[in-house]
């Protein structure tokens, strides 16, 4: 007889959706794993789901997806907001931040002499 172990380690992908939807910017993580449960979160404040989907996945991975909206008053303020995908029956935790200043970093821009003006910690805003 033989024992196979499987690894089923929990991942996590967070994004952020295009588009505007009444002045509210859509955040989506999604969570693989044996039994992946997604929180988010910012600045330590727990915050509730617009949505939250679970399927099963290949290989016998479960996969969830979870939306959050957050205000754009709040979004542009540089605040962080974190998703956390922990699996109970591995005892495992990941975590992933994203924030409007994450976002402008992350993209190349055709014309760099736009500037940033939103406030984002640690940066000085330029005018």
């Amino acid at each position: 007889m033989h024992t196979f172990r499987v690894s089923l380690d929990p991942s996590v992908e967070l994004l952020l959706v295009p588009g505007e939807e009444s002045g509210q910017q859509r955040l989506s993580c999604s969570g693989w794993g044996f039994d992946p449960q997604i929180k988010w979160s910012s600045e330590s404040q727990q915050k509730s789901p617009l949505t939250y989907d679970i399927s099963m996945g290949a290989g016998g991975r479960v996969a969830v997806t979870s939306q959050l909206l957050v205000p754009q008053k709040e979004w542009k303020t540089g605040k962080s907001f974190t998703c956390e995908v922990s699996d109970r029956s591995l005892n495992k935790q990941y975590r992933k931040e994203i924030s409007v200043c994450t976002v402008e970093q992350s993209v190349v821009s055709a014309e760099s002499t736009k500037k940033n003006k939103q406030a984002c910690p640690g940066e000085a805003i330029q005018i």
